[in-house]
Order: structure tokens, then C-alpha cells, then sequence
């Protein structure tokens, strides 16, 4: 057999990628534990953005009244409100292929070997950046980038931006800035100290205040190292036994608090726990870009050819006050 060409094996590299773009969009929501929250909730839409109806406080008219039914005519204060996501930038993996690279690889033995390493760096680079982004701080955020956890879980103490941006929030993907300071739009953000309340009180802390505001309960937590390894410490002192000899089992594959399960994110900050309700997240791609590969560009002046693969993606909330951050410190 001769030898396989660079044209031959770029197309060879393309189509397998589009082959493999539903099990890269899967390996990438199942391998980062943020992203797994959004794997039943990942939504393929069009249009310019995504408008979600925010549940407001109540209207807070209600009362009681005379024998003639009198009422209030007056206009009533707004019990809905609504957010504007706008699709961030696209997320683009481009990858460049050699033509010295590929000669040298282009034998029958060496050819699938090598395109299976290019597809799993190709997904491995994409889906890092994405989680990297969504665990930014809220005071990286620039226009055109993905909203982040930080940015999720903001309320108006921690919402610098809302002062520079103002009416141009929208522009940018968020709300209306007069909504801005309503009760609806505002979650639960403490730093708990460790000298203060050990790990289980402050996130039950977190948890009660979620649903004091909200009434609803977080259904998921997401931990950094730190908080993840005092937890893990806690509840390693008072031991699992799992027969009635009494052996100890010390060692955690999955730990819950109450109803919630809290997962260790490698990727958040160490020292962050959020308190996550998924009904309230959103979290779509356009027109079924998420990891799709499109056709190999050649390089003018060179022998070497880039494959592009790109996402674009936007996340939001409906409702802040349902979600909760601890930073401990």
C-alpha cells in the first residue's frame, strides 16, 4: 500500500471528527462535574439571544377592603421582570497540521493513531477553556465572553459592574438595570470564617438562607478543593461503618449533604462552594454549534492546514435569589 498523502489525511481527520462530534459534546458535559449539571438541560436554539422570564418578588397589593370592593388603580409595582442573554463570542479550537507532521505519519499503521490524539486534544483544549470560563470571577467578565458561576450567584454588593455598565447591561447580556436591585435578582453570598462555624454549619447556613429567599431548596453543590477536602475531613472523624463488626470506612467516592450531592470540581476556586438550583439555570448552543468541526482551511504560502472546531454557547439564570455562594475563609 502506499503511502497516505496531506490531503488524504486532513480529509481523513475532518470527517472523523464530525464523526465524533455527539461523543465529543457528551465527553465534555460528562467530564467536568459543572458541566454534567447542564447535560439534561443543554438546549440547541437560534435567534440573536435567549429571553427568560425572571420570577419576581410579589406584588404586595393584597389586602383588604370595603363593602364597595374599593381598590387601588394605580399602576402595580412589577412582579415580572426579564433577562436578555446574548450569545457569547465563539469558542474556537483551531488546529493546525503539519505537513512535516503528517508525512511522517501518513504510513497505514501511523494514521488512526494519530487523527484519535488530535480529536482527544481537540476536545480536551476546547472543554478546558469553557470550564476555565465559567469559573472566571465576575470582575474578569469582559463583553462577549461566557457568563460565569460568580456572575450566576451575584447580588448587589458584589455587582461592581452594574455601576460601569448600567443601561448597557442588556448590550452585554444581563438584565434590564432596573431590575437590577430587586429582591429577585439578588442570591445569597457569605464568607464564612473556619474559626466561625465549622464546614456542615455554614453550608447549612447557605442552604436555609437559599431557602428563605427563594423557597426553593439547591438541588446541587459544586466545591472547590478546600471546602471539598474540610468537608470530606469532617465527616472522616465521625467514620462509616458498614457491618456490624464495626470496620470503618474512611474513604468517600461520593459525598451528600442532606439531599444534595456535593461534587468536587478540580476547576473552582478552592475556597467556593455554590449552592446550584437547576430549574433556574439555562444553558444553550446555537444552531448545534457545540464542538462542531467545519471543513480544513489550507494555509496560504504554506503546506500545513487548520481544522477549526467551535461552540457558541451562552449560560444564565432566571432566578438568583434560588442559588447561594460560601467563600471560606
Amino acid at each position: 500500500m502506499s503511502a497516505l498523502g496531506d490531503a488524504f489525511f486532513v480529509q481523513t481527520f475532518t470527517t472523523t471528527l464530525q464523526r465524533y462530534e455527539k461523543q465529543l459534546v457528551d465527553n465534555v458535559l460528562l467530564e467536568h462535574p459543572t458541566l454534567e449539571l447542564f447535560k439534561g438541560l443543554a438546549k440547541s436554539i437560534t435567534g440573536r439571544g435567549v429571553v427568560i422570564p425572571l420570577r419576581a418578588a410579589t406584588l404586595g397589593a393584597t389586602g383588604y377592603t370595603d363593602a364597595s370592593g374599593t381598590h387601588s388603580t394605580g399602576v402595580s409595582t412589577d412582579i415580572m421582570g426579564s433577562a436578555v442573554y446574548n450569545w457569547a463570542n465563539e469558542i474556537v479550537t483551531p488546529f493546525r497540521l503539519k505537513h512535516r507532521d503528517i508525512l511522517q505519519n501518513s504510513g497505514p499503521e501511523q494514521i488512526v493513531s494519530l487523527v484519535e490524539e488530535y480529536v482527544k486534544a481537540a476536545q480536551a483544549d476546547h472543554s478546558d477553556f469553557l470550564v476555565a470560563e465559567l469559573h472566571g470571577l465576575a470582575a474578569a467578565y469582559s463583553t462577549g465572553n461566557v457568563f460565569s458561576l460568580d456572575m450566576i450567584v451575584g447580588n448587589a454588593s458584589s455587582d461592581a459592574y452594574y455601576d460601569s455598565v448600567n443601561a448597557d447591561w442588556e448590550a452585554i447580556g444581563g438584565i434590564n438595570p432596573n431590575t437590577a436591585g430587586k429582591d429577585y435578582w439578588q442570591a445569597t453570598r457569605q464568607e464564612i470564617a473556619k474559626a466561625d462555624k465549622d464546614i456542615v454549619a455554614a453550608m447549612r447556613t447557605i442552604a436555609n438562607e437559599v431557602y428563605r429567599a427563594s423557597r426553593k431548596r439547591p438541588t446541587d453543590v459544586i466545591a472547590g478543593f478546600d471546602c471539598f477536602e474540610e468537608l470530606e475531613a469532617f465527616l472522616q472523624t465521625k467514620g462509616q461503618y458498614t457491618n456490624p463488626q464495626g470496620t470503618a470506612n474512611t474513604r468517600f467516592t461520593e459525598i451528600k449533604f442532606g439531599d444534595l450531592t456535593v461534587r468536587l470540581d478540580p476547576d473552582c476556586q478552592d475556597d467556593r462552594m455554590y449552592f446550584l438550583n437547576r430549574s433556574t439555570l439555562r444553558f444553550a448552543y446555537c444552531a448545534g454549534e457545540f464542538m462542531k468541526s467545519y471543513p480544513a482551511q489550507p494555509i496560504e504560502g504554506t503546506l500545513d492546514t487548520v481544522v477549526p472546531i467551535a461552540s457558541t454557547v451562552l449560560f444564565g439564570v432566571s432566578e438568583r435569589r434560588a442559588n447561594g455562594l460560601l467563600i471560606r475563609s
